[in-house]
């Protein structure tokens, strides 16, 4: 006769919580992770390729967008909503003053992830979290199939727009149409 097999509760935690055991220590402060609809999550590990590509990510956007936007390297993007607070590689907000980070006077409206190892994770669970916070744009530039996944138009937990782009196109903001970037700029 087989028993059954119990099942296991989660506790979940509010942003709130997850805050105070980083201050209480319960997180170490150089604990790579992060808290995604009310579980804490442990990062994926950086490797060579993946700092590269956020650096170079980071470095075309902030040039590009000077005087327009604010943009922030591994900045956690706070979504109380759905217990979640995610630290994207990449988050390009609507003020350019940098100190209005984290304020009601800036907003995200685009966030990039750099992916290989967690290029599903990525590509579902984090595209459905951005998409439920509202963001209005989301890349994954893809460095196992080295593509440029772009997600547009948010709405109940999906995107509804999903364009692959490869080396050869460019890409555009949506925020900002008349800038165009090439696609293999993106990768190292």
């Amino acid at each position: 006769m087989s028993r059954p097999i119990p099942t296991l509760d989660q506790r979940h935690f509010t942003v709130d919580e997850y805050h105070r055991m980083a201050e209480t220590g319960i997180l170490a402060p150089d604990e790579r992770v992060e808290l995604i609809r009310g579980v804490i999550r442990k990062m994926s590990p950086k490797n060579r390729a993946h700092v590269i590509a956020a650096a170079l990510v980071h470095d075309l956007l902030r040039d590009a967008l000077k005087g327009l936007a604010s943009v922030y390297p591994e900045a956690p993007l706070v979504a109380e909503e759905i217990d979640s607070e995610p630290q994207p590689d990449v988050m390009v907000c609507s003020n350019p003053d940098t100190r209005t980070y984290g304020t009601a006077r800036t907003r995200p409206l685009l966030i990039v992830e750099i992916a290989d190892s967690s290029v599903e994770y990525d590509l579902k669970e984090k595209a459905s979290l951005y998409a439920t916070a509202g963001i209005p744009e989301y890349w994954v530039v893809n460095l196992v199939d080295r593509v440029l996944l772009v997600f547009r138009k948010p709405g109940r937990g999906a995107y509804e727009v999903r364009l692959p782009l490869s080396g050869g196109e460019s890409v555009s903001p949506e925020a900002w149409p008349n800038l165009a970037f090439e696609v293999s700029s993106l990768f190292p």
